[in-house]
């Protein structure tokens, strides 16, 4: 899940390949908490003294058996805490992505941690909650959804981590997150103490039904072989032979509006006039592979907004090129 700064150079955070849902789970809301079984440790009811005597009944009977001795409650196992926590960890996702597909900020920094707000926007430093909703709040959103949390470890009553596969736009990716619980105070009783708090990308791997196409990255172009794809799933294989660092915006152009009108058009946010497909950055001298799935046939436009030592962004020094899909 990612937000786009107009002329600025952003990462854009990366298990098999599941097919996208059509809607989103989850609503754009601090989820329930789980049960207290799983996340809290179990007790053991009072169970009898061995030192109470037993009555003994008439000549013949077994001894009586209180009514009242309560049973022993069952332990929960391990497999049992698992099971909750992985639930409620890939509710708070959930959730998550939906308030990113929403552009509800508030929410998103009622969920996630500032490392994490920081992260959104291609940044290492943490990005306060304030700061975030005030940046945020006038950008598009980028639709948002996850696919599967895998791999739920509890590192400690407090930290967990989870294996998180989500689509951003048309961007298929795969990450690490790691959560934290919250003090019970800092929400309202019966909803989850859990937040996002950070995210390590890793690589995702594409459907297997996904065709490639090569893009050499020189100093200011694009070369691409082939030009044209069957989808909807694409891979952009990207080597970058340039002594500079680069990236690969894909956006969908409006019919009639071209990339010196997105050129012209000031501002933070993308034009409306363009759609948010996938971003993937490419240092100098490496291969990155851009994974984009579910695409609808039609032309796709790749850029680079990384800007020049004066400023300039390598878009309007002619770097884009095109690639159609069938």
């Amino acid at each position: 899940m990612r937000l786009v700064l107009l002329m600025t150079s952003l990462w854009l955070a990366g298990v098999g390949f599941v097919r996208v849902p059509e809607a989103q789970a989850a609503g754009c809301a601090i989820p329930s908490s789980a049960p207290a079984r799983g996340l809290e440790p179990a007790v053991a009811s009072p169970v009898a003294d061995t030192n109470v005597i037993q009555v003994q009944g008439e000549e013949g009977q077994a001894p009586a058996t209180p009514a009242s001795l309560p049973a022993a409650s069952p332990v929960a196992s391990d497999s049992d805490s698992t099971t909750a926590l992985s639930a409620e960890l890939t509710a708070v996702s959930e959730a998550l992505a939906a308030c990113l597909s929403d552009g509800d900020v508030d929410m998103v920094a009622e969920l996630a941690g500032e490392r994490f707000l920081g992260q959104l926007f291609g940044s290492s430093v943490p990005l306060s909650k304030e700061r975030y909703v005030a940046v945020a709040a006038g950008l598009t959103p980028v639709h948002t959804k996850i696919i599967a949390v895998e791999e739920v470890t509890a590192v400690s009553p407090d930290r967990a981590t989870a294996v998180v596969t989500q689509v951003v736009g048309n961007q298929y990716l795969g990450g690490e997150w790691t959560f934290v619980r919250l003090d019970r105070d800092a929400r309202p009783a019966g909803r989850s103490l859990w937040q996002v708090a950070s995210e390590r990308p890793l690589p995702a791997t594409p459907p297997a039904e996904a065709v490639t196409i090569g893009v050499e990255i020189r100093d200011r172009s694009f070369k691409l072989d082939p030009t044209k794809a069957k989808g909807p799933d694409v891979v952009l294989s990207g080597h970058n032979v340039s002594n500079e660092d680069h990236e690969m915006l894909v956006i969908r152009l409006a019919p009639g509006f071209t990339t010196t009108d997105f050129l012209r058009t000031a501002g933070p946010d993308l034009p409306h006039q363009a759609t948010y497909v996938g971003e993937q950055p490419v240092r100098a001298g490496a291969t990155s592979d851009l994974v984009l799935v579910d695409l609808d046939p039609g032309t796709y436009t790749i850029i680079c907004l990384f800007p020049d030592s004066q400023g300039t962004p390598h878009l309007a020094q002619g770097m884009e090129a095109t690639f159609k899909v069938e």
